[in-house]
């Protein structure tokens, strides 16, 4: 009798091995997907392209970039974590949630990154720490000058102009034991851009040891706000009847000294300037400006005395 043997080879996945998966629903374009236990290395200068699709990496997998990488945009990024091997100065192309927000690191040795569109984990405020956003953050490890986006997602429009006004005072904070503190010394981040697009660079002469943080997002310098604002809008002026409504014809606030010559705007929550209004005084601390015709919501008004300058936000009813 006749016996019938089956041989199985079971084959070893190495390094440069991925699972991918092919969708053509609709014409989409093809997904890479980097699965457990496996790796996919990505060399720089490399003409490499996912035809707009999003790169998924499994907790257990690895997608790595050579230092120097410049490869990533809005439409092609990995959700997940990166790794980049060597020292360099590399765009590190994480996302999630459709939300494309690439780290920049100079860095020596390798770094590991991977970005969460999510609410950060709640903390106590540090040392020179007035705020802490509340949108996104990111995981990252190494040792690496930082460079952190952020775009009309992350309300920095939010956590400026409700934390003195100015977008110098953004700064680069990490979480350490519960406490949210600045991850370089006050006053020596870089910022670049606007409200709705820009970034910021941790202290470009002193690396960062990342891996003494949990997560990290933005923050506000405490030293910079003060230092520019004077704490002129805390304790100078109060918004009367507020939230204000919407049948109101006018906006009315008290000053702790008399003013002449105030200038203020309104803007939108976007950032957006809706009305200005100059050369306002005030009688006997008090002082309005009419109020436009402005839909239910939030708007922030931003004054401009002698040289000092501030935001206080409003809500229309």
């Amino acid at each position: 009798m006749m016996k019938n043997y089956f041989k199985f080879y079971v084959f070893r996945i190495s390094l440069l091995s991925f699972f991918a998966c092919l969708s053509f629903q609709n014409s989409k374009a093809q997904e890479l997907f980097v699965g457990g236990g496996s790796e996919f290395y990505l060399q720089k200068n490399t003409n490499f392209t996912t035809s707009s699709s999003v790169i998924t990496v499994d907790s257990s997998g690895k997608f790595i970039v050579e230092a120097d990488n410049d490869w990533g945009s809005s439409t092609e990024y990995v959700n997940g974590e990166v790794n980049v091997k060597g020292s360099g100065s590399t765009k590190i192309p994480t996302g999630n949630n459709s939300v494309y927000a690439p780290v920049i690191a100079n860095h020596t040795g390798d770094v590991i990154a991977s970005y969460i569109n999510n609410t950060p984990t709640s903390g106590a405020n540090g040392v020179d720490v007035d705020a802490v956003a509340d949108v996104e953050y990111w995981k990252l490890s190494g040792n690496a000058v930082i460079t952190l986006p952020w775009n009309d997602n992350s309300n920095i429009t939010d956590l400026v102009n409700n934390n003195g006004g100015n977008l110098n005072a953004i700064a680069i904070v990490g979480l350490n034991s519960g406490i949210w503190n600045l991850i370089s010394a006050t006053q020596t981040n870089t910022v670049a851009g606007d409200l709705l697009n820009g970034n910021v660079t941790s202290d470009t002469s002193n690396e960062v040891n990342l891996d003494g943080f949990s997560e990290f997002t933005f923050g506000i310098d405490h030293q910079v706000a003060l230092s520019i604002n004077e704490l002129f809008l805390t304790n100078g002026i109060q918004i009367l009847s507020n939230p204000i409504k919407n049948y109101e014809n006018s906006i009315r606030f008290q000053v702790e000294n008399e003013m002449q010559g105030l200038n203020v705007i309104i803007y939108d929550i976007r950032g957006r300037k809706i009305k200005s209004y100059n050369q306002i005084n005030t009688l006997n601390r008090m002082g309005s400006i009419s109020k436009p015709e402005l839909n239910s919501g939030i708007y922030f008004l931003k004054f401009d005395y002698e040289g000092k300058q501030g935001v206080k936000k409003i809500i229309i009813e």
